[in-house]
């Protein structure tokens, strides 16, 4: 068995990007003067096809496949059929030999489409089902089927009963505050995770919010903290949302694809871009890699073995087997390692009539006859279990969903590791054994008793339940959770997988030489600071920390831990800037004095100020209509959610001052904004329009909160009473996760916050909705 220690070592020789790909992703035959919008990829036997939207007003939908989902071939109009006028969002589920469509053509209701062929042609097997845009057919393990589609306020949910019928549905707990849509459900070691978009698809702000839910794919979601996982508002790279998620080619890895918008088309509304990222799990939270624009991104690791067959197997893959009992059997002439994912895609039978005493065996651990394990196909019992030679036992059983043609194709996949060994039919985890942990060997495939089975796709990859996340190079800037370093698994570090606010799992570092070790790619040359979340108990504990080839102490002091935040038993606390320089490299956490449990190290972009500045807007981030008189801003007329930004996303600590006055017609509250990224303003979308801090003044209160979009949270507050007419002096402090708030010169502040999970960079920026309040002298300087 390979250990932790030699995967750390393969992935520090091999750390290259021999393999890349670059977003956004330009495929032939796109839709001309439109794109690829609302892409959704389905694996099929081995292969993976993409729809997308059509343009408006155009009739069909097109389909490209692809190996390695990064070279894409043209399939096409799948359909032609002409109610698909400006079809929306069309989504591809293969069940039991047929591939249903669902789409909503022009937004004027659902229809079901069907084919006996991912690349058609699709015909038209329903009336109009109506609802509203971007239906999503997620199957349980069950295979009982839901449909999940848009709506103002949240997504909507609805049991199906067939292929071709919604019930009745509710609404979801999965908002973003506005219009939402685009929604997908994929489950993964027993946790359901949605993903949706939204506010409007023209908005520089539209993104992509994810959730999670234990008991049930239509309860109550939780709505975890790093949301959006998908999301710039940057001027050549805005829009990004309507994902869609999807096994990678190892089979053990998860890509999201989703669009960005690009310019504008000649009837209007922007041209839309398909992209790509990287999608990783740390319990119940689901982060991406990215979102990656412009940059060489690492492409989808291959199997270690795959075979299309579709035929009788060739002596150059694979050799006859001794299956005691058998027909005709095969296995592969190479073998796994001791951690592995094989696939299976076999019709079971291809003869009239299925024997009753016929079984298929996907084998796999095969060293000799008495010594593999397998999974039992029987028709006639229409089950599967999993059985084990060297013991003789049928470990577990379980039955197979009603109504199976074994005349079709299906799919079988084995994950097996550490943790025991799990068994999938078309996707649904049906065998889960624990005690069976993972053995090496080869593949194949045995049959007996008169069954007739075509063999098709068959693959297998050394990764198992996520193994591949710690292999994946992490960007920089960018989050990387401490439980998907490559060193993760050496002696010394201890995962933890309770005792953390969003349900992740954490690394305490206690042995001597314990280090988390990330290859990372950083986007640009400049000045990154790093910050680790840790838990309290971590207090005292001393980090080293080495990036860009320099190596520093940092100790985790008492006293930072130490707030008035009593809401989680984790503090972020700041590691200090370290200048990077672009391109592939490691950067290393390492255990200094103590035993510190961390749950992830985040980078973002650093810029110093030097000396003292005014505040410079950006009329590209200006909202509504501002007016500035003798150095005095505020609103020419009283405009709805006005709000204006400047300075650089890059500062981090920073003294602040403006004056704000108050005069006899103000009304509402006038706020600074401090620390903000992705600042957006379009008709259909939330107020809270940007991630950061608001300092409000309103009727004698003063109140700082903390906002992401949909999300705003009221953090602490006090009394300032302001005279109409006089200007009063605001002074903020920026020092990490502090924020210190004073009234002119005062001395003591009068609010003070440590945010345990801070925003630690952005820019400065005002908001009102009255022409009452005033600004002035707005300055920033470092601290």
């Amino acid at each position: 068995m390979m250990t932790q220690k030699q995967d750390e070592a393969k992935v520090r020789e091999g750390l290259t990007l021999d393999r890349t790909y670059q977003n956004p992703m330009m495929l032939d035959q796109e839709w001309e003067d439109y794109g690829i919008g609302d892409p959704y990829v389905l694996r099929y036997n081995g292969k993976y096809y993409l729809y997308c939207s059509t343009k408006d007003w155009r009739v069909g939908i097109k389909a490209w496949s692809s190996d390695d989902l990064v070279n894409w071939s043209y399939e096409g109009l799948v359909t032609e059929e002409p109610l698909t006028e400006g079809a929306y969002a069309p989504e591809v589920v293969y069940w039991n030999g047929s591939f249903y469509m669902y789409t909503s053509p022009a937004g004027k209701g659902h229809y079901v489409l069907q084919s006996d062929s991912p690349t058609g042609p699709f015909t038209v097997k329903t009336d109009n089902l109506g609802l509203t845009i971007d239906g999503s057919v997620f199957i349980d393990d069950d295979a009982k089927w839901y449909f999940t589609h848009a709506e103002s306020g949240g997504i909507m949910a609805s049991p199906m009963s067939d292929p071709y019928t919604i019930e009745a549905g509710d609404k979801l707990n999965t908002s973003l505050g506005h219009w939402t849509e685009g929604s997908m459900i994929i489950k993964r070691n027993g946790v359901y995770f949605m993903t949706y978009t939204g506010n409007h698809v023209f908005s520089k702000g539209y993104r992509v919010n994810y959730a999670v839910a234990h008991e049930s794919p239509t309860g109550l979601y939780t709505i975890p903290d790093n949301n959006p996982i998908i999301m710039s508002t940057d001027t050549d790279f805005n829009g990004l949302g309507h994902s869609a998620t999807v096994l990678g080619p190892d089979m053990d890895s998860y890509y999201i694809v989703y669009h960005n918008l690009a310019g504008k088309s000649a009837e209007g509304p922007p041209v839309r871009k398909l992209n790509m990222d990287r999608l990783t799990f740390n319990g119940d939270k689901m982060s991406v890699l990215g979102p990656t624009h412009g940059m060489p991104a690492q492409a989808p690791e291959l199997p270690a073995f795959r075979d299309p067959l579709g035929d009788s197997p060739g002596a150059e893959k694979w050799q006859p087997a001794d299956v005691s009992g058998a027909d005709e059997s095969w296995v592969t002439t190479v073998s796994t390692e001791e951690r592995f994912t094989a696939e299976y895609n076999v019709v079971v039978d291809n003869g009239q009539s299925v024997p009753s005493s016929g079984e298929l065996e996907t084998i796999f651990s095969y060293t000799d006859e008495d010594n593999y394990r397998s999974v039992r196909i029987n028709p006639g019992r229409r089950s599967i279990s999993l059985s084990d030679t060297e013991t003789g036992q049928e470990v577990q059983q379980a039955s197979l969903p009603e109504g199976m043609d074994f005349s079709k194709l299906h799919t079988v996949r084995v994950e097996a590791d550490q943790n025991g060994t799990r068994v999938y039919w078309d996707g649904l985890l049906l065998l889960d054994n624990q005690q069976l942990t993972a053995k090496a060997g080869r593949i194949g495939y045995a049959w007996k008793g008169g069954l007739k089975p075509e063999l098709h796709y068959t693959a297998f990859t050394n990764e198992a339940g996520g193994s591949s996340d710690n292999k994946a190079i992490k960007q920089v800037p960018g989050t990387k959770e401490a439980v998907h370093a490559a060193s993760i698994g050496q002696e010394g570090i201890t995962v933890h997988r309770e005792g953390t606010p969003d349900g992740s799992y954490s690394a305490e570092l206690s042995g001597p030489e314990a280090e988390l070790a990330f290859p990372v790619y950083v986007r640009a040359d400049g000045d990154y600071t790093v910050a680790a979340m840790v838990s309290d108990a971590s207090a005292g504990s001393t980090l080293e920390v080495e990036a860009g080839g320099v190596k520093r102490s940092v100790k985790l002091k008492a006293e930072a831990f130490a707030t008035e935040d009593d809401s989680s038993e984790w503090m972020k606390v700041p590691l200090g800037k370290f200048s990077l320089k672009q391109g592939l490299q490691w950067l290393t956490v390492a255990k200094g004095k103590g035993s510190p449990d961390i749950r992830f190290i985040e980078t973002s972009e650093a810029a110093v100020l030097e000396g003292e500045q005014e505040v410079s807007f950006d009329p590209d981030s200006t909202f509504g209509d501002w007016r500035v008189d003798n150095g005095t801003t505020g609103l020419l007329l009283d405009g709805n959610n006005a709000m204006m930004f400047g300075g650089d996303t890059r500062w981090t600590d920073m003294d602040l001052s403006v004056q704000v006055t108050q005069t006899e017609t103000a009304e509402g509250e006038a706020s600074i904004l401090l620390r903000t990224t992705m600042e957006s303003s379009f008709r259909d979308q939330v107020a809270d329009s940007f991630i950061g801090y608001e300092l409000a003044l309103r009727n004698g209160r003063i109140i700082l909160r903390k906002v992401s979009y949909e999300v705003n949270q009221e953090l602490t507050s006090g009394v300032l009473e302001l005279e109409n007419g006089i200007a009063r002096e605001i002074r903020i402090k920026l020092d990490g996760t502090k924020i210190s708030v004073y009234d002119g010169d005062q001395k003591e502040p009068l609010l003070e916050w440590t945010d345990r999970n801070a925003f630690l960079h952005g820019r400065v920026g005002l908001r009102t909705s009255s022409s009452g309040w005033q600004f002035s002298h707005m300055k920033v300087s470092a601290e």
